[in-house]
């Protein structure tokens, strides 16, 4: 499965309606989460699904019923890494994030996230602006090293937690009697791990305006 934005949201969705892979999940409740009311949509999902069974990504436990596996997700991560640093040593200077998404086959966000720790770490530089986007060139430690250089651990996205109380939200509608306290009680836990992280950044950038 090409890592697509498309592919990164259905993973997203399986991995966070699984709870990590403690849950099985069936097409129903996947394509209740990503809203898909059409043939031609849920069959986009039911062909990326069958290629996350075949790289182990999920476990078909019977007929349209899978559990994800989260001990693949390491060695994706992995490949990923060494995908994009051939793409930055192949590179001619001014590449963007997305130049190097579409070479490496990796969406965007790993990239960037990728991309972000190798500038920090001295293997990327800025070189100069296309239009709006940044553009970069490898340096010369970049040039000089072919190893692909490793974070010291996995990077973490900086949404995780509230994509993951996003994904819990949809998992407890659908699933859930919402007329239970224990539901309910989880539904506003989950509300405010995103309104914590959201309202302090408009509060921010207002302070910052005014």
């Amino acid at each position: 499965m090409k890592n697509t934005p498309e592919a990164d949201r259905v993973r997203l969705v399986i991995q966070g309606l699984s709870v990590g892979g403690k849950q099985p999940v069936a097409y129903p409740l996947i394509y209740e989460a990503l809203a898909c009311t059409g043939d031609p949509a849920k069959a986009r999902v039911r062909r990326q699904v069958n290629e996350m069974v075949k790289r182990r990504e999920l476990i078909r436990i019977e007929d349209g019923v899978f559990r994800f596996n989260p001990d693949t997700d390491e060695k994706r991560q992995g490949d990923f890494y060494h995908r994009i640093w051939r793409a930055i040593r192949s590179a001619k200077p001014g590449f963007s994030y997305h130049d190097l998404a579409s070479v490496a086959c990796v969406s965007y966000d790993h990239v960037r996230k990728y991309g972000q720790w190798l500038a920090n770490a001295g293997y990327l530089e800025r070189h100069g602006m296309r239009s709006q986007t940044f553009l970069f060139r490898a340096t010369e430690a970049a040039k000089n090293r072919v190893d692909t250089p490793w974070p010291p651990r996995k990077i973490r996205d900086p949404f995780e937690a509230e994509k993951r109380s996003s994904l819990e939200l949809v998992r407890l509608f659908l699933t859930h009697d919402l007329y239970q306290p224990a539901t309910r009680k989880k539904i506003v836990a989950n509300c405010r791990v995103i309104l914590a992280r959201f309202e302090k950044e408009v509060a921010d950038e207002s302070e910052a305006v005014d």
